[in-house]
């Protein structure tokens, strides 16, 4: 089984909403008729959303997975689909840039000290990463993100990247509850109906711990400009 299979016909693959999606915009002040970037677009779950909360900007979207940017260039049209690095993107510089739980493969620092140099004059952007929600996570939570080689944080050492490669929080929040379930529930559904590999029980064995502990981490979402 591979990621493609696996995601073939979902429309999201991580946490996210549209509701989170709009608070970011309003909260960096993105211009109607702005240039935004989608880094780490995946199969454009938010696109919709960004062209209808800003229906005049120049949107382009971005991710390494050719099967996704197909999927983007075909169910979007008006959207720039390119198969490309996320933290060499073409087509800036940009007044925003989005980044939905993509930032953590290169690097949130490598990310945003990358972006720095693809935004316009007072451009901001808006990411999310995985962050530990509590002081004492359970056992099963540390064991498990430890395992996928993640060097978790909690929200203030979030925060303290981010300043330190030269930006300043302007915002920010935890995604709701609701916001993993539109990724894992159908994700949930699709693995019940494919034969049983170690690829699909790894998924099935994260869907499970975030049923059981999912309390104890989160995806925390920043706005941030550069200082």
């Amino acid at each position: 089984m591979s990621y493609e299979v696996l995601f073939d016909g979902l429309t999201r693959a991580g946490p996210g909403d549209a509701e989170s999606l709009g608070w970011a915009v309003a909260r960096a002040g993105v211009p109607e008729r702005a240039a935004i970037l989608d880094a780490g677009c995946g199969m454009g779950a938010d696109l919709g959303a960004l062209a209808a909360l800003r229906p005049g900007a120049r949107i382009v979207a971005v991710d390494l997975m050719e099967a996704f940017v197909a999927r983007v260039r075909e169910v979007h049209p008006g959207i720039e689909g390119v198969c490309a690095d996320m933290t060499d993107p073409p087509g800036g510089p940009f007044d925003f840039i989005w980044s939905a739980g993509a930032a953590y493969a290169p690097g949130v620092a490598a990310c945003l000290v990358a972006w720095r140099g693809h935004l316009a004059p007072g451009g901001a952007v808006a990411f999310s990463d995985l962050c530990w929600r509590v002081a004492q996570p359970s056992a099963a939570a540390r064991d498990f993100w430890a395992a996928e080689g993640l060097e978790m944080r909690d929200a203030e050492g979030l925060e303290a990247v981010v300043t330190a490669a030269g930006y300043r929080v302007e915002a920010a929040r935890w995604l709701e509850p609701g916001a993993w379930a539109a990724y894992y529930e159908p994700v949930a559904r699709r693995l019940a109906a494919l034969p049983e590999d170690d690829f699909t029980r790894a998924f099935a064995a994260e869907i499970a711990l975030w049923r059981a502990h999912g309390g104890d981490y989160g995806y925390r979402l920043i706005v941030a400009r550069p200082a």
